[in-house]
């Protein structure tokens, strides 16, 4: 199953610090008997949440275990959802396994689609330190945050 880190820890594994208490994932995966079970199995329990047709999160797959992080599972619904999975970069975390992480880009332009103010610190975090991007504009433009990216360009000043 194709998943990528999304979120805090994503943000963290781009060299932004930043504290979080869940995990999120984006993954290729759906609802299914064999994967309750498994994660039943596994000591999870399972809720699966639906939003509307327009929603930013049509399919989410929350799960908590007796002890560990909540983890919240972002279901690839869509094609662009997809090849961002396929740009996925495996990064080394700290004291932890190699594990795939969301593009920087992708990371940009999902927090800015979520649009909160702590998503919008992190996309400053990130264009601070990631050094130049030449897909950002691009992938930005496909999902419609532009004029939002462009916003956060201009409060942290010009970027490298």
């Amino acid at each position: 199953m194709p998943y990528a880190l999304i979120g805090g820890l994503a943000v963290a594994a781009w060299g932004a610090p930043r504290a979080t208490e869940d995990i999120d994932l984006l993954a290729d995966v759906g609802p299914s008997s064999e994967l309750g079970a498994a994660l039943r199995a596994a000591g999870f329990e399972a809720e699966w949440r639906r939003g509307d047709p327009d929603d930013p999160v049509p399919l989410l797959l929350r799960l908590r275990g007796a002890s560990g992080p909540e983890i919240d599972v972002v279901c690839a619904t869509r094609a662009w959802e997809r090849e961002m999975l396929g740009r996925s970069i495996r990064v080394r975390l700290p004291e932890g396994p190699e594990t795939p992480v969301i593009a920087v880009e992708d990371l940009i332009v999902l927090k800015l689609m979520a649009g909160g103010p702590g998503d919008l610190a992190d996309v400053a975090d990130l264009l601070e330190r990631a050094g130049p991007l030449p897909e950002l504009d691009k992938r930005a433009a496909a999902r419609g945050v532009s004029d939002l990216l462009r916003q956060v360009q201009g409060s942290i000043g010009p970027q490298p």
